[in-house]
């Protein structure tokens, strides 16, 4: 079986949250965070600055996105495609990293 390792992006973009969203205001950035194309998972997020509107909320975060492997490795060609994401803009992508092996899935004693 062949595993597709996840790669880690640091990025730091505007969010946009309706003020209707279930939970909290985290809670609504790392539901519209999972939504984007190639996006595994937020790995963190640390909210920078608010700006009200009328419905809806704009939060400035700093995040490090768990990616699929198959997304592009350039930072500018990652940042444009979550550009294309309604609702997130000022999009930056500092830098990409891979993820190391899990010992327990199997993978490290493949490459043995």
């Amino acid at each position: 079986m062949s595993v597709q390792l996840a790669r880690l992006a640091d990025a730091s973009m505007t969010v946009a949250v309706s003020r209707a969203a279930p939970g909290d205001l985290a809670a609504g950035v790392e539901t519209k965070l999972r939504r984007l194309d190639g996006v595994r998972a937020v790995e963190s997020m640390e909210l920078r600055g608010l700006q009200p509107g009328l419905n809806d909320l704009t939060v400035e975060v700093e995040v490090t996105l768990a990616l699929d492997a198959d997304l592009p490795d350039e930072p500018s060609a990652l940042a444009a495609g979550f550009e294309d994401a309604f609702g997130v803009s000022a999009v930056t992508v500092e830098a990409t990293r891979g993820v190391p092996p899990d010992p327990g899935d199997g993978a490290a004693a493949d490459a043995v």
